[in-house]
């Protein structure tokens, strides 16, 4: 799905994404792109001074975020000047929600990469907390600390959950995984070539 800046400027809308709500078939106003690529409460991963984001939306139960992940991150440490924002939309239930809590926890612990490697490398359908547990511990992190680091900044990381959630909302998103760069918006599996001929197109202007 791709909306040029030619037609985003023709429906007067100056930089404000407008696509098609998959569910109800209507245009709606998309995010704002500034606020879609830089949240501030929002962990980077990959180049933080990059000259082209990378957002996926993604579910840590999801089977196919967890598959495509080592592919996306070779992607993103091969360009070298690419940023890449992993937007969590646990959309899969409270164990999704587990799984992100434990990941934001880590934020302050310096280990939110670690954490998110390990639990994606987690192969298999659903998780459980005994999983989750496992992979945090991998990543050099105790889970019980993780979660209590997130609840010191509960209104924080709630409230990165709820854009999150708005925005996929506002791009008309059905599921996870779903990609956006620049104003291609890429919904279910998509495959590292695709995203790297939409970030070429981005470069080239």
């Amino acid at each position: 799905m791709t909306l040029t800046r030619r037609k985003t400027m023709a429906l007067g809308l100056g930089g404000l994404l407008v696509l098609p709500a998959a569910a109800r078939g209507q245009l709606v106003h998309g995010p704002d792109p500034v606020a879609l690529t830089h949240d501030p409460d929002q962990p980077v991963l990959g180049n933080p001074e990059g000259d082209v984001t990378i957002v996926e939306f993604f579910d840590y139960q999801c089977p196919f975020c967890r598959q495509g992940h080592a592919a996306l991150l070779r992607m993103v440490g091969a360009d070298g000047g690419l940023r890449l924002v992993m937007k969590d939309w646990p959309v899969f239930g409270p164990l999704s929600l587990r799984a992100a809590q434990v990941a934001l926890g880590a934020v302050g612990m310096g280990r939110y990469a670690a954490v998110m490697d390990s639990l994606m490398a987690l192969r298999g359908g659903r998780l459980t907390e005994a999983a989750i547990d496992t992979a945090a511990r991998d990543a050099g992190v105790d889970p019980a600390a993780a979660l209590d680091a997130h609840a010191q900044e509960a209104d924080r990381w709630t409230g990165l959950l709820r854009r999150n959630g708005e925005q996929a909302d506002m791009l008309g998103l059905l599921g996870t995984p779903s990609y956006v760069v620049g104003q291609d918006v890429f919904p279910g599996v998509t495959s590292v070539m695709a995203l790297q001929r939409a970030v070429d197109a981005l470069r080239r202007g």
